[in-house]
């Protein structure tokens, strides 16, 4: 018998990006890596954009919570990747899920890291850590312009080098009622 015991939900569908309007007060080069984003400058999203964006979100996530809930849009920014940008290794502390609408891309350059590596490189050998291999390491989706990306927010993941696109990035919190 094999049992997925706490197995890690990551979703990915598609999403109209005309559908999206965001205020942005001003773009900023931020972080270590440098990348031009709106992130934390009090964005305002429309509120038909925030409901179609929750409700996209919904349409995925919702049959794996097992209680009536509402989703809510904590944070939204938008990255703009230039020649060589990228996102240094990181995840979203004080939300539940974290998203990302990939509004112009080729191909996504995001890498999701296995949060189970983090933990048991404390307590292995590094050396025997490599020979787990079957625990895979990350998982680089193939997504594309047009789609999203939600998963939980305690994965760390980062954007490896890339240029010429542009990303819309949200946390969201659930509520049981």
């Amino acid at each position: 018998m094999k049992l997925d015991l706490f197995s890690v939900p990551i979703y990915i569908g598609n999403i109209d990006i005309d559908k999206i309007k965001i205020e942005h007060k001003r773009f900023e080069r931020t972080w270590h890596s440098q990348t031009k984003s709106s992130h934390n400058f009090n964005n305002k999203i429309e509120d038909d954009s925030a409901s179609f964006i929750l409700n996209c979100v919904s349409k995925l996530i919702s049959k794996d919570i097992n209680a009536p809930h509402e989703l809510e849009i904590t944070h939204i920014w938008e990255n703009h990747y230039l020649e060589n940008d990228f996102q240094e290794k990181h995840n979203h502390p004080q939300s539940h899920f974290s998203f990302i609408i990939y509004k112009k891309v080729i191909n996504s350059n995001t890498i999701f890291y296995n949060p189970s590596l983090s933990i048991m490189s404390a307590y292995y050998n590094p050396k025997l850590l490599k020979n787990l291999n079957y625990f895979n390491e990350s998982f680089k989706p193939e997504c594309k312009s047009g789609q999203i990306i939600i998963f939980p927010s305690f994965i760390e993941h980062m954007v490896v080098k890339n240029n010429d696109s542009i990303t819309i990035a949200g946390n969201i919190n659930v509520t049981i009622v």
